[in-house]
């Protein structure tokens, strides 16, 4: 019971913190978002805003499983990425694009892994939604393996044509790649199972899944 009290006010404590920064982005006061954001970074990963963006995914993830008393390492996955995002919204909104870029990102893969682990469970209200991150994202290319687990996710949640367009978007980032071509090959095959009516609701038709399995075997034929 103690335990579970400790957590609970653990998570409170920075979704208090959370909203205080998105109202003060809302509110334009930058430095002071920035400040906020520095301090919740360092209780919870001991590096600041300024050097954050220098950490590796795996680093993060590192810091985030140091500890075995306290809040689950999905809470501290969804509180970081929700921290990720308000920084890079903040950064944003002070065109440091590069700086905003490597947030979202870093955001995105830690949404992503979560919901690639389990997809059933439901991300906390305060936590980015991953349509919301590739939005932010939009003006930036994003790397290939980014795009092969968007693909993975937006075809395990239905959405057949998001999935196609990542897809695409990761063989253009690195044409003539075996692996990403064979990955799109199964993609298509797997679709080809499915009835028209589970194609329609992912909003990709029969005649564009034959379309698509055909350009990619293309692509990898000699």
């Amino acid at each position: 019971m103690i335990r579970h009290d400790y957590i609970l006010e653990w998570i409170k404590r920075y979704v208090r913190w959370i909203a205080e920064i998105t109202g003060l982005a809302q509110a334009r006061d930058y430095e002071a978002a920035i400040r906020r954001i520095d301090m919740a970074l360092r209780t919870l990963l001991e590096v600041g805003s300024d050097s954050v963006t220098s950490l590796t995914e795996g680093e993060i993830m590192a810091r985030l499983t140091l500890g075995g008393y306290g809040p689950s390492v999905d809470d501290k996955c969804m509180i970081m990425a929700a921290l990720l995002n308000q920084l890079g919204v903040v950064c944003a909104a002070q065109l440091r694009p590069e700086m905003s870029r490597d947030c979202f990102l870093k955001s995105l893969h830690l949404v992503l892994g979560f919901k690639l682990r389990d997809e059933t469970v439901p991300l906390a209200e305060y936590t980015p939604a991953i349509e919301e991150l590739v939005e932010s994202l939009k003006p930036f290319e994003l790397p290939p393996r980014t795009n092969g687990a968007l693909m993975v996710y937006f075809e395990q949640t239905g959405m057949f044509a998001k999935a196609e367009n990542a897809l695409f978007a990761m063989l253009e980032g690195a044409p003539g790649h075996a692996e990403a071509i064979q990955m799109g090959i199964a993609f298509y095959e797997r679709l080809q199972a499915l009835d028209d009516q589970e194609l329609d609701a992912g909003d990709l038709s029969r005649a564009e899944v034959e379309a698509g399995l055909t350009e990619i075997t293309q692509i990898n034929s000699p």
